[in-house]
């Protein structure tokens, strides 16, 4: 403490970066955000585009878009696939008077 040395050190290092090679070493590129909209648009009949914000993440080795949907009184969250676009987790709640 008096002097300001550093007598040791330790650091942990997480397995939460892109590496950019798609999931479990798949050599494959992730589906677009328009083909992302595309599938969750097929599940709200009548909404738009603009309804839809989401955006790509990373997480725990899995690469995937996550968003929301805010269309007639209904909030609606997702997870898709990025690689697949399957649909991993869906979810929705009313909200006010329809």
């Amino acid at each position: 403490a008096q002097t300001g040395t550093i007598v040791s050190k330790d650091f942990d290092i997480e397995n939460d970066f892109y590496v950019g090679n798609g999931q479990n070493g798949q050599n494959t590129d992730v589906i677009s955000e328009d083909e992302a909209i595309a599938i969750v648009l097929e599940r709200i009949p009548g909404a738009s585009a603009s309804d839809v914000w989401l955006k790509l993440d990373y997480d725990d080795g899995y690469t995937y878009y996550e968003g929301e949907v805010y269309y007639d009184s209904t909030e609606y969250e997702f997870e898709l696939d990025a690689y697949t676009g399957e649909v991993l987790e869906w979810s929705q709640e009313a909200h006010g008077r329809r």
